[in-house]
């Protein structure tokens, strides 16, 4: 039987068929860009509208008999159930799985193990993972009051910095350009736009080049600092010999993760940019 797993984030989502014995018949990984959402802040029509465009070049799609689907804000059931509703009118008799993105991290980078897992991307989550489910998962709080080092959180500062003056010269031209950021446009994403996590987390992808510039460097690890502590507060000591990190600013600066972590007693074992290869993994182990 055919298997689509899905793993939807709050900017994007990625999307893999597999057919029979495991073999990848369809996949977005290099192409088309399909929309992600959040099920606690946002509705499904964006995403919908990129898989009705995909099916039109991969027919196969529709007739995808199995779903597992990971997606962002999927933690409880009523999102789950409002995920699975908003699929059931593409895939009208396919049976369909909804989790959340932190259990799909975890299959991806623990597969049977136990760790701590985190999701670092455009927002932050984490939660301790064994015997295949999640005992412990931290709140989610969103990026207004949440999301410590997550991209959302690193293009806040980034933006506050530069409006208050605390950015070098040389640094706010070369990520904005001359005159830097119009303050009411940022201010009319932030408070009034479409997806403003995600227009946030934005900013953080341009500091990538620039790891070795100081600010750079000593803003995005006390961004980390205050991540890590706070998750040493929530963890048990006993627990935190491994930790598994999945999303773009987890890979992305990894290497200024792993410091932080270490600081307060955590290794970071791997760091994944997405969880698709290790999903792929666990679900043809078990073949569903």
């Amino acid at each position: 039987m055919s298997l689509l797993i899905a793993d939807i984030g709050a900017t994007s989502s990625r999307w893999t068929l597999l057919g029979g014995g495991g073999t990848v018949l369809a996949s977005n990984a290099s192409g088309p860009r399909i929309p992600g959402f959040n099920a606690a802040a946002a509705t499904a029509e964006r995403l919908l509208a990129g898989l009705e465009e995909w099916a039109v070049a991969v027919p196969e799609l529709r007739a995808a008999e199995r779903i597992a689907v990971y997606g962002a804000g999927c933690g409880v059931p009523e999102r789950q159930e409002r995920v699975r509703t908003a699929l059931k009118g593409f895939w009208n008799d396919a049976e369909i799985r909804v989790d959340s993105d932190l259990l799909g991290a975890a299959r991806a980078a623990y597969g049977g193990g136990k760790g701590i897992i985190l999701i670092l991307g455009t927002g932050m989550n984490a939660g301790r993972f064994e015997d295949d489910r999640l005992t412990a998962t931290m709140p989610s709080l969103g990026y207004i009051i949440g999301d410590e080092g997550s991209g959302a959180d690193i293009g806040r500062q980034l933006y506050r910095d530069v409006f208050q003056g605390r950015m070098p010269a040389d640094l706010a031209e070369a990520l904005f350009g001359t005159g830097g950021p119009d303050l009411q446009a940022v201010i009319a994403q932030v408070y009034r736009g479409e997806a403003p996590a995600r227009f946030l987390a934005a900013q953080a992808v341009k500091l990538v080049p620039h790891l070795e510039d100081p600010y750079v460097h000593g803003m995005i690890t006390a961004r980390f600092r205050e991540l890590c502590t706070l998750l040493a507060c929530f963890f048990p000591e006993e627990q935190r010999a491994q930790l598994a990190a999945v999303g773009s600013v987890a890979h992305g600066f990894r290497d200024l993760l792993g410091p932080c972590l270490a600081e307060q007693g955590m290794a970071l074992n791997v760091a994944l940019a997405d969880p698709m290869e290790g999903l792929l993994r666990y679900h043809r182990e078990r073949s569903w």
